[in-house]
């Protein structure tokens, strides 16, 4: 053993490389980013393509169409292509298969929309392309408001002054503000006075465009001097606007202000904020990527109170949401645990061993091994966050292994009178091919979670290499560390043993004893076994098979376990067609039945969002709210607060109880699960698809009608509302013409009327070195009746046309059409959202499937059905791991195959790991907790474990067995030998996932059933390692394994 030996003769360089190691561990431990879970980088691009006042059906067709056959043809890698049309943009979310570059798609993308621009309508600018990804999740919001600002004013302070004071923090992204309005130099059209002077709408447009301009002038040289020249070209402010000339009618000099009133203001609000009921702007701050979520908070918190003393009078700025806390508390949580593990099992160790030099040793390389793995982690990028924190306190258990097996042998070795250096280095001979197979045993199991796709892919990587490089650390140390301190350390203790603590020497004696007699009855029992071990083994089998299948039918299916960091998120759709203040009417409904809920003292706030928000937000923060009949009811309770799942059926309930008309959808509300949740807006999402969209929709309705009375279904909804009311002008072209007006007079006149001159006629106002948006409109207030918006003014372009009423050219027909059009890969969707309560996902799942069949037989050929969202997640991941555990146990299998030579002799050492799988299922049943791809995660650790002690004692039996021995004796010479270490490791391992198990802490939820399923599978694995191993081995003939190394035969 070279290494060891190298190790003895250069002492003082393993002391180096230790000193070296905790520098660079506790240096990686500072830099590196704490958060909640790790970045979860799915490639997708969102493009946002803009043209307010365009409907949601048009959006479609005219824009978006364009822009998804050019992504579809020109883009490389793409996966799919699906895009959400509502008034007035496109939102189209492409994504990639995992190994595209998106630094080439973000090029293509942007340059094929440019390629379509001029294909476009009139006043379309390029898309919005950005990079999204799934972990840029709000972790805090900024509530400001204010008795003596007007809501353009708190808009603009909150887009322009606090960004300003809060971009340049690192990793920080800040959205648009919901709510408020954005400030605009509004042009205030009055229609009568439009009639009186002879004047349209557009005419008020085109009049700004002209006389608004920003054009360069030049330089002048005269003689010796160079003069730059300027102009008025843009007025300065609100009085220049009104003396703007419109029209000189027959003399008399028509001004802006006399058919107008100019105002600093803001524009006409689509959306509110209300925090606690109270009006204001809400501002999101979401993290990038890999960011740190306590790290950007705190600096916000710093940055606070400066920001305030600085901030107008009267304005107030809350910090409300903070996910930090969350963060922080589940962090903490998992070092207590780990902690706590530590401690644990240094006890186990020592009772064992009953030596404090050689609990000494074996404590040292685990913090070592832990430093070792969490620099790595940080090397390649990783945060710190729950699962890598739960890869370590998981790999504790483990690592122990290596170091007590080498410190158990050098004990026996020492004892049985060889000198410290000779007992030293026969002892590593004797292990290291154990605990090399061992480790690459577990190693090789962790190879399925690399192999995963999607989100549980990036969750769960990040846990494995944790215990991955912690193993390789391990391992390392137990041939270089471990030999040294055991060279160095004890040879004294032997010399001075009455230096151990003599009520420790009492009670290793009693465990000894106590170890010593189990050993004993464990033979007997295993004596009498051989007579009826062919009998036994194939009850055992058949039991195996019964109680696995068994507790994998009765076990619920869930993709993730749920975690209560105490938030509620409400997607509420009111009546459909209701304008803004109305819905925000019926929203202060259900926030005074959730304040009659749940107590005062547990709310800390409760935020409203009515109304869609700004286009570019949806870019980065998932919402559905598309129309001003939609929003969001956020609810933070305190600490200490009752189980938020009590409170979400409460809401429910109430709400169909008193208010049936409401349509309501529970969404993720903290950062874990918004994280987890990914793109999926439900649980279970139907996706109808197909150009039949009348007959997709009846089936849809008919669906639902079916699937509300499935067990377990909480919530269902259309994705999207599908019936909104429309005036439908259909304009006589022919009596039009004969008028001298075209379309696109009367187009350009509703545009500017309804919605502002800004599309057609963009123009800028500056004001203390910042443009804002200059908009020519009617009010709202102006125009609330259909005989209104019929007495709108039309005039043709040309010159000497007389002025003619909208209702003279058209005809009205009230319809109802889309207020969302969802397409994927540019065929029409209708999605139904479900989600579900008191049932396990997979539960729900197979009778949602059972309900659709029927109607998938009945579509129209070109019309399918899928099911996507959570459910479809789960099962692929269900899928990727149970065929990774396969692969896993044939590569160990294969491993094996090369350290025994032998076909025969891995076999055997596997047959622990059924028994260990059983074990995991069954504490799953007991404990009451549902497969998830966490407990799929504690099973594949358990098939490593238990296959590593399954290793020492075949082993050692081989070794036994080519000395000589028969196959029987040989059996019974490793569990006397192997017992003690095995019952130590998988002792250990049981401890120090117990904390973990218990989900004690904050977010604990997330790493529970990994612990529970690793406790369960070595419950019943170290029995079966220690009874059907042996078992197996005494059915053995002698020659086989004597033949194996030279003869190469089985």
């Amino acid at each position: 053993m070279w290494i060891v030996k190298l190790a003895l003769r250069q002492r003082y360089t393993i002391g180096v490389l230790v000193i070296l190691l905790l520098l660079f561990g506790a240096r990686s431990l500072q830099q590196t980013s704490t958060d909640i879970l790790p970045s979860i980088d799915i490639p997708y691009v969102n493009v946002l393509w803009t043209y307010p006042g365009l409907n949601a059906s048009d959006m479609a067709s005219k824009i978006s169409s364009f822009s998804e056959i050019a992504i579809m043809n020109n883009v490389d890698d793409v996966k799919r292509v699906v895009s959400d049309n509502g008034n007035g943009y496109s939102l189209i979310q492409v994504s990639f298969h995992s190994k595209a570059n998106l630094a080439v798609a973000l090029s293509q993308i942007t340059s094929v929309s440019q390629t379509i621009l001029k294909r476009l309508p009139a006043g379309m600018t390029p898309p919005l392309v950005v990079n999204y990804t799934t972990s840029s999740v709000p972790i805090l919001q900024l509530a400001i408001s204010s008795q003596q600002m007007t809501p353009s004013e708190l808009y603009d302070y909150a887009r322009l002054t606090l960004r300003r004071q809060l971009q340049s923090i690192p990793g920080l992204r800040l959205s648009l503000p919901f709510g408020g309005a954005p400030r605009q130099l509004m042009i205030d059209i009055a229609p009568e006075k439009l009639q009186a002077y002879g004047l349209t709408a557009r005419d008020i447009g085109e009049a700004i465009a002209q006389q608004n301009v920003t054009l360069p002038s030049g330089v002048l040289r005269a003689g010796e001097n160079e003069f730059t020249v300027s102009t008025n070209g843009s007025p300065e402010g609100v009085k220049e606007f009104e003396s703007m000339p419109v029209k000189n009618n027959q003399g008399r000099l028509i001004q802006l202000k006399d058919v107008a009133q100019v105002r600093d203001g803001g524009a006409v609000a689509t959306s509110l904020a209300r925090v606690d009921g109270q009006a204001g702007v809400i501002v999101s701050i979401l993290k990038l990527g890999q960011a740190s979520t306590v790290d950007i908070i705190d600096e916000i918190k710093q940055r606070l109170p400066a920001i305030q003393n600085n901030a107008p009078t009267g304005l107030a700025i809350t910090p409300i949401f903070d996910q930090s806390r969350f963060v922080v508390a589940s962090r903490d949580a998992v070092f207590a645990e780990i902690i706590l593990v530590a401690a644990l099992v240094a006890l186990v160790v020592i009772f064992f061993l009953g030596s404090l030099r050689s609990t000494l040793i074996v404590l040292t390389s685990i913090p070592l091994a832990l430093l070792a793995s969490l620099t790595g982690l940080s090397l390649l990028g990783h945060t710190i966050n729950l699962m890598t924190l739960g890869g370590l306190g998981l790999a504790i258990g483990i690592l122990v292994d290596n170091a007590l097996v080498e410190i158990e042998n050098i004990n026996r070795n020492i004892d049985s009178g060889k000198p410290i250096r000779q007992a030293v280095i026969d002892s590593a001979k004797q292990v290291v091919f154990p605990e090399f197979v061992s480790t690459l045993s577990i190693c090789i199991v962790l190879l399925p979670i690399f192999l995963l796709s999607g989100t549980s892919a990036y969750i769960f990587e990040s846990l494995a290499l944790a215990v991955l490089l912690a193993m390789v650390a391990s391992f390392t140390l137990s041939r270089t560390l471990v030999p040294t301190m055991a060279y160095m350390l004890l040879p004294s203790e032997r010399e001075n043993i009455t230096v151990q603590p003599v009520k420790l020497q009492r009670l290793h004696a009693k465990v000894e004893r106590s170890l010593d007699s189990i050993i004993a009855s464990h033979t007997n029992n295993l004596k009498r076994l051989f007579v009826y071990r062919k009998a036994t083994l194939v009850i055992v089998s058949i039991a195996v098979c019964v109680v696995l299948i068994g507790a994998y039918n009765v076990l619920g299916k869930n993709y993730f376990p749920k975690s209560d960091a105490g938030g509620i998120r409400l997607h509420l759709r009111v009546d459909n067609g209701v304008r803004l203040e109305e819905s925000a009417q019926q929203f202060a409904n259900v926030h005074r039945l959730i304040r009659q809920i749940i107590p005062t003292n547990e709310i800390q706030a409760i935020v409203e969002n009515i109304g869609p928000p700004e286009p570019i937000n949806k870019t980065w923060i998932s919402s559905m709210i598309s129309t001003s009949s939609e929003g969001e009811i956020l609810v933070q309770l305190n600490a200490g607060h009752a189980p938020t799942d009590d409170y979400i059926r409460e809401i429910r309930a109430r709400i169909k109880q008193e208010y049936p008309s409401y349509q309501v959808l529970f969404r993720p509300a903290d950062i874990i699960s918004q994280t987890l949740n990914g793109t999926a807006q439900s649980a279970i999402e139907v996706n109808l698809t197909g150009r039949d969209i009348k007959g997709n929709l009846a089936t849809a309705k008919a669906l639902m009608s079916k699937l509300e009375n499935v067990e377990g279904v909480a919530d269902i909804m259309l994705g999207q509302i599908m019936v909104w009311p429309d005036i439908y002008l259909s304009v006589d072209r022919i009596r039009a013409e004969q008028l001298g007006i075209n379309m696109a007079d009367i187009n350009q006149a509703l545009l500017v009327s309804l919605s502002s001159s800004a599309t057609f006629f963009p123009n800028s106002w500056t004001n203390n070195g910042i443009s804002y948006v200059v908009a020519a409109q009617i009010p709202p207030y102006r125009m609330e009746s259909l005989d209104a918006l019929l007495n709108t003014p039309v005039k043709a372009s040309t010159q000497g046309q007389e002025m003619v009423f909208l209702r003279n050219v058209v005809n009205v027909e009230q319809r109802q059409r889309p207020a969302l059009v969802k397409r994927q890969m540019l065929a029409p969707l209708i999605s139904i959202l479900i989600n579900i309560d008191q049932r396990d996902l997979g539960a729900v799942y197979d009778d949602v499937v059972s309900e659709i069949e029927p109607f998938k037989a009945s579509m129209p050929a070109g019309n399918t059905i899928s099911i996507e969202g959570q459910a479809k997640d789960m099962l692929i991941a269900y899928k990727d791991l149970a065929l990774g555990m396969v692969m896993a146990a044939f590569l160990v299998y294969l491993v094996m195959v090369i350290n025994f030579q032998s076909w025969g002799l891995p076999l055997i050492a596997l047959s622990a790991m059924p028994m260990a799988i059983t074990g995991s299922l069954l504490f799953l049943v007991i404990t009451g907790t549902s497969l998830s791809v966490s407990a799929f995660m504690g099973m594949i650790m358990v098939m490593g474990v238990t296959t590593a002690n399954s290793v020492l004692v075949v082993s050692f039996a081989r070794t036994e067995i080519l000395s000589g021995y028969k196959a029987v004796d040989a059996a019974f010479a490793a569990i006397n030998t192997r017992f003690r270490p095995v019952i130590m490791t998988a002792l250990a391992m049981l401890v120090g996932m117990t904390p973990m198990a218990l989900a004690l802490g904050e977010g604990a939820e997330q790493n529970a059933p990994l612990a529970r399923a690793v406790i369960g599978g070595l419950l019943l694995g170290t029995p079966a390692t220690l009874t059907l191993v042996p078992l197996l081995l005494s059915l053995r003939n002698k020659p086989l394994f004597k033949d194996a190394p030279e003869s190469e035969n089985a």
